[in-house]
């Protein structure tokens, strides 16, 4: 198993690779504005990450309108943070934007009855652009000061979102970026080294992987870890039995329709 905890002692000099291990996710903004030369260098940074053969399969929804902000706190979840962020990006898998340029140039399958919808392949590799095009803004957010969080929860409530950002038939909204000058020093939150990177294959943790997931998770979690296990049960009760994440599932089925242009939600 490849050892991940001495690189940060290796990349300590790299002023690139230090940015990325130092940054954590901000969730308390200053009541400071997002100048324009930084939202300018996010933006662009965000348009120049890799993407299947250039096709750019994503969107990026800039939203600077305190009313919209809100709208979307409450959407995502009632987070009252979100409310108070100066800036949001939803990042958008987009192939709306190619099905348009079919239908103008008169693109048709072999029946001569226009382009199929996108399926779920195309969604494999749009999602692929849009998360790539995300986390370089994060990465770009941080060289010019900013915070960063991500917001999954903008995939509930599909109909209201929809509304809300006017998003057409083949169109899913993957995630959200809310944006700030940080209200204090944040530092780097810990992150899980066990089990993450595997050799050639995967590998299914035996016992003794398992018991030092466990370990490890709950030295990180102190002091709420009382007992062994603690961080994995607190994870399955508040994420994966939670209330907003079978509101997600219902969401994400309507937006699969949305996407294939089977059930427009618009």
């Amino acid at each position: 198993m490849t050892n991940i905890d001495a690189l940060p002692q290796a990349v300590a000099t790299n002023a690139t690779l230090d940015l990325i291990c130092r940054r954590s996710s901000t969730r308390a903004f200053a009541d400071a504005p997002v100048d324009e030369a930084q939202r300018q260098a996010v933006l662009h940074a965000a348009t120049r990450a890799p993407s299947g053969g250039a096709m750019m399969m994503y969107s990026i929804i800039d939203i600077r309108r305190r009313e919209t902000i809100e709208q979307l706190a409450v959407l995502c979840d009632n987070q009252p943070f979100i409310a108070k962020a100066p800036w949001a990006l939803v990042f958008v898998v987009d192939y709306a934007k190619w099905m348009d340029l079919f239908v103008e140039l008169d693109c048709a399958d072999a029946e001569g009855t226009g382009p199929r919808p996108p399926l779920r392949g195309e969604l494999a590799i749009a999602a692929q652009d849009t998360v790539a095009a995300a986390q370089t803004a994060v990465i770009a957010a941080e060289a010019v000061g900013l915070g960063s969080c991500y917001i999954g929860d903008v995939v509930e409530h599909a109909e209201e979102v929809a509304a809300l950002l006017d998003l057409p038939p083949y169109t899913l909204p993957l995630s959200m970026l809310v944006l700030g000058t940080p209200a204090k020093e944040r530092p780097a939150t810990p992150h899980p080294t066990v089990n993450i990177v595997m050799e050639e294959r995967y590998h299914r943790a035996d016992a003794r992987v398992r018991a030092a997931q466990i370990a490890e998770m709950d030295a990180m979690f102190r002091p709420h870890a009382a007992e062994p296990g603690a961080r994995v049960r607190d994870i399955y009760q508040r994420k994966h039995t939670s209330d907003f994440m079978a509101e997600m599932d219902r969401s994400l089925a309507l937006w699969y329709q949305n996407w294939t242009g089977e059930a427009p939600l618009l």
